[in-house]
């Protein structure tokens, strides 16, 4: 027969472990927490309705923290940033999304990139649309050259 002092270890373990499952400790994973997505009117430079759409189609998606978005007639960069707990999907996330945004904007050359050197650079061009201190030519410059850089990284 079985020991009593075994036993109660036992239901204790049982215990503790129906409260660990306790769905009420999954709400954090679970909630879904909308991205502050600021929309660029860019009147003096170039239209960026393109990049306003691609921020608002990747907010709405699962584990995107933050996008960030500039275009030009002929490149569309989108900087995203994700949890860093989900970092180690990041190639399959990006691969996806890449996909995705291809076949959005066929007419325009689409950069999916989650570096963050890119999302400090993106952040700073777009800040220069919203206040519109960058003209068609310094935008065209900046991002062939985030185009650039992103070549040199692969």
């Amino acid at each position: 027969m079985l020991k009593k002092p075994f036993l109660i270890v036992v239901g204790i373990i049982f215990i503790v472990t129906l409260a660990g499952c306790n769905p009420e400790n999954n709400t954090q994973r679970n909630s879904v927490h909308p991205i502050n997505v600021t929309e660029i009117s860019a009147k003096n430079t170039y239209d960026q309705s393109k990049s306003n759409k691609a921020k608002k189609i990747l907010s709405k998606k699962e584990n995107i923290t933050r996008v960030l978005a500039a275009n030009t007639d002929k490149i569309l960069i989108i900087a995203i940033e994700i949890p860093h707990h989900e970092r180690f999907g990041l190639q399959k996330v990006n691969k996806e999304l890449s996909k995705e945004m291809d076949e959005e904007f066929k007419d325009i050359k689409v950069e999916l990139v989650t570096d963050k050197k890119i999302v400090i650079e993106l952040e700073k061009i777009e800040e220069r649309l919203q206040n519109h201190d960058i003209t068609k030519k310094e935008l065209e410059k900046e991002l062939k050259h985030i185009s650039k850089l992103l070549k040199e990284q692969t």
